[in-house]
């Protein structure tokens, strides 16, 4: 398994198969860490796994962002507005990438979750000697 930490030494992703380009090979890690596994929840520290004493879970709360109130005249008025609502799209759309992709993670983590659970069913079946 391979980890990958941010620059305070915080466990920021993992991989269970293939790796990152600055991964950390691990071998003993803690029970519990793939079903509590979240960004920065873990760190490591020498050599070990730790939880993070520091962690705080993030609430992200996205309101709408208000346009500016542009008070121009004329057709430079109506292309500033124009403008202005673009970059607010923008920025909204940005936010809402970041939410999928941490979804993503998320749920890439619960299907190797899952995989190994299958893998450790078909194995428990093997050695019952049942047919599935």
């Amino acid at each position: 398994m391979q980890i990958l930490t941010n620059t305070n030494d915080e466990i920021i992703n993992y991989a269970i198969v293939g790796g990152f380009e600055d991964g950390i090979e691990i071998d003993n890690i803690p029970s519990d860490f793939i079903r509590n596994f979240k960004p920065r929840y873990y760190l490591f520290n020498e050599g070990q796994i730790e939880v993070n004493n520091e962690y705080k879970e993030e609430t992200e709360t996205f309101s709408p962002i208000e346009p500016p109130n542009l008070s121009l005249s004329g057709t430079d008025e109506e292309l500033r507005k124009m403008f202005a609502n673009m970059q607010i799209q923008i920025v909204q759309v940005n936010k809402m990438c970041n939410q999928v992709s941490q979804q993503n993670t998320n749920l890439s983590q619960e299907l190797v979750k899952l995989n190994q659970e299958i893998e450790n069913l078909k194995g428990a079946n093997d050695n019952e000697n049942v047919i599935s």
